[in-house]
């Protein structure tokens, strides 16, 4: 008997599997291309270097220590830790094979990417209800530019595109400073905000209040130049180890905020339901859109070319007979120098509108390319009226630069009955929908 769910998830996943084809053809990449029915939930660690990420994850899990510490770099890689019965350590491109279906994405950052990956199988208890993933330290080289063999910063996009909590860690000696947390926080964190949950760490280390306010305050300094929201993030301070009382600052605000970071860890699974859901809307639905305006716009493309040519055959008809007229007159009705010149007229005819015909498409297209925001309006007018939907706006926002340019440039080879897939689409999201507000 399935739970309402893991009928979700299943439904998505297989709106996923069914539309992929579709989505391929408006090259429409789907950000979490599937979902694993009755998967664990997943939280990610970033942060600098030395910032607590892996004691942290050693805390909260107990025992021994699963993650190795120390002040120097102590791994250049991201360990996925997830439960089993038998412990075991997975390392390389075997380790993709022991992860979630939706994580078999990873391989395609290629091995250069893989000989960084490690997997770790854990029998504690906090594993059976969360996949934690710890990330490398982000660090400056000595030229300023860090360099590493893989897309470090397509890897963190997609893994927090997946994971259904993002926890930043920042330390007070380097709060947010270094050139790769910015440039992340910058590049990978955008449009996902509302997973973020920054980490003030190592706060019992603070000899005082006013030590504490001035890296407080970097730190939020910081998160205004990079997170492009009006308010900032609520920034959580915390420790790890047992809970303390005794310090020269008063940690009693930063025990509330432990607490409240392992009730998230605890409330995992409420967390991955509302991050798969809006994730499948964000896909399937941003895909319903760009199908709808690329539609719309191909629909006008065609009806000009089929009123272009409508207009070059009218022209060549009428230079052929004119010709053939003209030629008759001379030569007789069915002389074979009529018949010749009336030919010729109208291939070379068929030539120059073909010419003319590449051009005037080329021109209509680069037109239709610039309409899409008003194409998008016209196909949205009722969903996009004052005061709802404004999901649709912000989704067209994200989609309208790329749908701008299939217009302009992608090749003429969209799916026939372009709008019933459309359709079909639609019914699949709302299925989806109805089975993710059905009650347990």
């Amino acid at each position: 008997m399935f739970s309402s769910q893991d009928k979700f998830e299943k439904l998505a996943d297989d709106a996923y599997r069914r539309f992929a084809p579709v989505a391929a053809s408006y090259y429409h990449p789907f950000k979490r291309p599937s979902v694993t029915s009755g998967g664990a939930p997943c939280m990610i660690f970033l942060g600098n270097h030395s910032s607590g990420k892996s004691s942290l994850i050693n805390w909260v899990l107990g025992g021994e220590p699963v993650q190795d510490v120390g002040l120097a770099p102590t791994d250049d890689g991201f360990t996925v830790i997830l439960y089993g019965e038998t412990e075991a350590d997975v390392c390389g491109p075997a380790a993709v094979s022991r992860l979630p279906e939706e994580f078999r994405e990873l391989d395609t950052f290629g091995d250069a990417f893989l000989q960084h990956l490690k997997v770790k199988v854990r029998n504690r208890g906090l594993l059976k209800t969360v996949t934690l993933v710890d990330s490398p330290g982000m660090i400056d080289s000595a030229d300023g530019a860090v360099s590493r063999t893989y897309d470090f910063e397509g890897v963190v996009k997609m893994l927090t595109n997946l994971c259904d909590v993002v926890f930043f860690l920042l330390d007070p000696d380097k709060p947010g400073t270094t050139g790769e947390t910015l440039s992340v926080f910058a590049k990978c964190i955008a449009g996902i905000e509302f997973k973020l949950r920054v980490l003030l760490n190592k706060c019992d280390a603070f000899s005082g209040m006013y030590d504490f306010a001035r890296t407080y305050g970097t730190t939020c300094w910081n998160l205004a130049r990079v997170l492009h929201t009006k308010d900032l993030p609520k920034i959580w301070t915390v420790y790890t180890g047992e809970e303390r009382t005794g310090s020269p600052l008063d940690l009693t605000d930063f025990n509330r905020h432990r607490r409240e970071f392992l009730d998230v860890l605890r409330d995992a699974d409420s967390r991955r339901r509302d991050n798969v859901y809006s994730q499948v809307v964000a896909d399937l639905l941003g895909l319903s859109i760009r199908m709808r305006v690329v539609n719309h716009a191909y629909r006008a493309l065609f009806g000009f070319r089929a009123v272009f040519a409508a207009f070059c055959a009218l022209v060549i008809a009428a230079a052929g007979l004119l010709v053939w007229g003209v030629m008759s007159a001379r030569f007789g009705f069915g002389n074979f120098a009529s018949v010749t010149a009336a030919a010729i007229t109208a291939g070379l005819g068929l030539y120059a509108a073909n010419a003319l015909s590449r051009i005037a498409v080329r021109m209509k297209r680069e037109s239709l390319a610039g309409l899409v925001n008003d194409i998008f309006a016209a196909e949205y007018s009722r969903e996009t009226a004052v005061g709802s939907h404004d999901n649709l706006r912000q989704l067209w926002g994200e989609l309208s630069d790329k749908t701008a340019e299939i217009v302009r440039t992608a090749p003429l080879k969209l799916p026939l009955f372009g709008e019933y897939g459309r359709r079909r689409l639609d019914r699949a999201l709302v299925r989806i929908l109805d089975a993710f507000h059905a009650k347990k």
